[in-house]
């Protein structure tokens, strides 16, 4: 008995095959790009988390004391070297894995931070790209521009790349009023500002919510408060994760990590904002960024 003769596939038929694969990937492509970034923002958080408990180990071995953004003299930073929060918590052993400048792998960037310097002449300005960028510590404020350095007599003898932004009092750059204890930490050394005080260390026992309290978030640099809303010009915080117009992940005083929306990012006073709508910000169960909204807002 003769075999069958094979039927070969008519154009027609590979045809419809071509195309059915072609919709296939269509369709898992957006969903493969949406669960790599949501493997992308899984990894960012735990980096977060992780922050954040170091946080909580440094202010435990240091009689409360939280780490400082950064430490410096003055007011304007100028040719002093910069030791920045990430290189004290690697050099005293909180974290690791921080290699030397690095941007990918590191517990102190995003995995989705871009490839930009985010902070020239102390600001982020327009563009979008920025706060989603990174910052070198230690480093050196030279005119409109912070150089990477290191700082021996400190043990800090490499420059970490740091892509997380600190709610740090930060009034760098010009003599200005010293609150005590208005945010998470600060540039301690900072002044004398205009009321003749420096900036000291915040101690834990100054947060009158701290599971609600942000202290690092998605972004570049510290400070700037008052325009961290998604769009915002100079705006420091990175909104870099899927999720309404954007949101940026945030590790909390208390040492836990969840993402926040671009619209609901908490906002401290300044400019021509309504008290009241910041008041609304900072209320008692949602994020807020300073340590006693309180006392900060005159509510009490």
């Amino acid at each position: 008995m003769k075999p069958r003769p094979r039927r070969a596939f008519s154009l027609i038929e590979l045809l419809v095959v071509i195309a059915i694969i072609a919709l296939l990937v269509a369709v898992l492509l957006p969903a493969l790009a949406a669960a790599r970034k949501a493997g992308k923002s899984t990894v960012c958080l735990s980096n977060l988390r992780s922050i954040g408990q170091a946080h909580v180990l440094y202010s435990g071995d240091h009689r409360e004391l939280i780490v400082p953004s950064y430490t410096m003299t003055g007011t304007t930073g100028a040719a002093v070297p910069l030791d920045g929060w990430g290189p004290i918590l690697d050099r005293d052993g909180y974290m690791g894995g921080a290699g030397e400048a690095t941007l990918r792998a590191s517990p102190f960037t995003c995995p989705e931070a871009k490839d930009v310097p985010g902070v020239l002449a102390g600001q982020t300005g327009n563009d979008p790209d920025n706060p989603k960028g990174w910052m070198d510590w230690p480093c050196i404020r030279t005119g409109s521009a912070f150089v990477a350095t290191t700082i021996p007599d400190r043990n800090l003898e490499k420059t970490i790349r740091v892509a997380y932004w600190i709610n740090g009092d930060n009034p760098i750059g010009n003599a200005a009023p010293v609150t005590p204890n208005l945010y998470y930490t600060g540039s301690v050394g900072y002044g004398p500002g205009t009321n003749g005080l420096s900036i000291e260390y915040t101690r834990m026992s100054a947060f009158v919510r701290p599971s609600t309290l942000v202290a690092v978030a998605d972004g570049v640099y510290s400070g700037r408060q008052r325009d961290n809303r998604i769009g915002t010009t100079n705006c420091r915080i990175g909104y870099r994760h899927p999720g309404g117009k954007g949101q940026a992940n945030a590790a909390f005083a208390d040492g836990h990590a969840v993402p926040i929306e671009g619209a609901k990012f908490p906002r401290a006073l300044g400019g021509p904002k309504d008290p009241a709508m910041i008041e609304a910000e900072n209320r008692h169960g949602q994020p807020t960024v300073y340590a006693n909204p309180e006392r900060a807002l005159g509510l009490n």
